[in-house]
C-alpha cells in the first residue's frame, strides 16, 4: 500500500487542477488569486485557505507555489517567468533547509520511505463541511479522533489529559501525561468515543430529530512510550504514544483517526497568521471544566514573537508551536496532550483535518490575553513517531 502526495514543481511549470491547467507561481505573482487573498483579509479565513491549499502545487525556497488558472492559460497563452532552482524538493534542495532552521535531530523527516508509514490510515481528519468556524462546543462525531485519558487517583478515576488516535491502535498525546507523574496520579485507560462525560450514549438533536452515538469504551493500555528527551525541567520533546491493548472500531462513527504530517508540503508549512484549532473537556486539576468536547480556533504566531510575550524568560524551539495570546480564548489544563490541528492537502484524499501540535504548557492562568499556548511540533516528530509504532 503507498500513500500519494503532491509532487513539487518548479515555477513556472505545468499544473492541474481538476480538468483545467495552469501554471505553478508564487501566490504574489498570481494576481487574480493574490487579490482575492487581499480581500477575504486577516486572518485568512476558512473557505480561502482551503482554496489555497486546493491549488498548492509546490514550493520555492520555503514558500508554498499555487496553480495559477487564467484565461489566457487556458487557451495556451503560458505564462514563464524566469526558473528559479532554488525551490525545495527532495535530496540535496532540502540540506539548506534543514540545517539553517533547525535545532534538533528530530526533523522535520521527510518520511515518503519510511516502512511504517504503512500503519497510518489513508482516511483520516474528515472534516465536517457544516463546522461553525470559532464555535466552542463541538457537534456529535466532529472530532472522533479526541480521546480521554484516565487515572487511578486518591478520589477515585479521574480524567485529565488528551490525545488523538493516530491509527486504530495508538494514541499521541503529552510526554507530561503519560510521565513523571508522582505519587497522586496512576494512568490506567483511554476512554475512546467521547463526547459529553455525563451521559453515555451521547445523543444530540438535530433538525427535530434524536441522533445517538455508540456507547464508549473504556480500553486498557498496551504500552506507553513517552519520548526520552522529555523531562519537567526543560519542557521540551514532550511527546507520547500509548498503543491501545486492543484496537479502535473505525467503522463507528464516534472513533476515526487523525491525519498527520507526512509529505514534506505538510512539514515545511508555516501556520504563523493563521488561525488553528485546539479541542478538549478543559479538565483542570480540580476536576471538570466543560463536560462536552469543546474548541477553539487560535492564531499561529511565531517563536520569536511567542518568546517576547513571555519576555524571553522563556527559549522557544523549532520542535515547539506557539499559538493563542487571545484573552479568554486558550487551551487549559485538561486538554494536555490535545491535538492543535489545521487543514492540510493529503495527496488524492483532499484537505483533511492535520494535526500540526499538541497540548504543552503556557501560563498558568488560562485565557490571559497576551500569554500565548506552546505545543509540541508534530511535524518534528514524525521519524519518531514512525519508529515507535508497529502492526
Amino acid at each position: 500500500m503507498s500513500i500519494t502526495f503532491i509532487v513539487s514543481v518548479y515555477s513556472g511549470d505545468n499544473c492541474s487542477v481538476g480538468n483545467e491547467i495552469g501554471t505553478c507561481l508564487p501566490l504574489q505573482q498570481c494576481r487574480h488569486i493574490f487579490e482575492e487573498v487581499k480581500k477575504a483579509g486577516s486572518p485568512i479565513p476558512p473557505y480561502m485557505s482551503h482554496k489555497l491549499h486546493r491549488l498548492t502545487c509546490g514550493f520555492e525556497s520555503v514558500m508554498p507555489m499555487i496553480c495559477c488558472i487564467t484565461s489566457a492559460q487556458m487557451h495556451g497563452d503560458i505564462i514563464n517567468p524566469d526558473r528559479n532552482t532554488n525551490t525545495v524538493g527532495s535530496g540535496d534542495d532540502v540540506e539548506p533547509f534543514t540545517r539553517a532552521t533547525l535545532d534538533n535531530k528530530n526533523g522535520p523527516i521527510f518520511v515518503d520511505g519510511h516502512p511504517n508509514l504503512r500503519l497510518l490510515p489513508l482516511q483520516c481528519g474528515n472534516i465536517e463541511s457544516d463546522r461553525i468556524w470559532g464555535g466552542n462546543r463541538t457537534r456529535l462525531f466532529e472530532m472522533p479522533w479526541m480521546v480521554l485519558l484516565s487515572y487511578d487517583s486518591a478520589r477515585g478515576t479521574k480524567l485529565s489529559c488528551g490525545g488523538s488516535l493516530i491509527n486504530e491502535w495508538y494514541v499521541l498525546t503529552a510526554a507530561h501525561c503519560v510521565s513523571f507523574l508522582g505519587n497522586r496520579l496512576r494512568l490506567n485507560g483511554v476512554v475512546l468515543g467521547e463526547y459529553d462525560v455525563r451521559q453515555d450514549p451521547d445523543c444530540e438533536m438535530s433538525d427535530g430529530k434524536k441522533f445517538c452515538a455508540p456507547n464508549i469504551r473504556n480500553v486498557s493500555i498496551d504500552t506507553v512510550i513517552a519520548h526520552p528527551g522529555y523531562s519537567p525541567q526543560n519542557l521540551v520533546d514532550d511527546i507520547a504514544l500509548i498503543r491501545l491493548a486492543e484496537p479502535a472500531d473505525f467503522s463507528l462513527d464516534s472513533m476515526k483517526p487523525l491525519c498527520l504530517p507526512v509529505s514534506p508540503e505538510l512539514q515545511r508549512e508555516s501556520l504563523v497568521g493563521l488561525n488553528a484549532v485546539v479541542a478538549g473537556w478543559g479538565v483542570t486539576e480540580d476536576g471538570l471544566e466543560s463536560s462536552v468536547l469543546l474548541s477553539v480556533d487560535l492564531p499561529v504566531i511565531s517563536n520569536s514573537d511567542c518568546m517576547a510575550a513571555y519576555r524571553d524568560s522563556l527559549k522557544i524551539k523549532d520542535t515547539q508551536i506557539c499559538a493563542g495570546g487571545v484573552k479568554d480564548k486558550d487551551s487549559c489544563g485538561g486538554d494536555s496532550g490535545g491535538p492543535l490541528v489545521y487543514p492540510g492537502k493529503m495527496g488524492n484524499f483532499g484537505v483533511r483535518y492535520v494535526q500540526r501540535g499538541l497540548v504543552s504548557f503556557g501560563s498558568k492562568r488560562c485565557g490571559l490575553g497576551g500569554y500565548p499556548g506552546v505545543y509540541t511540533n508534530v511535524a518534528y516528530y514524525m521519524n519518531w513517531i514512525l519508529d515507535n509504532i508497529h502492526s
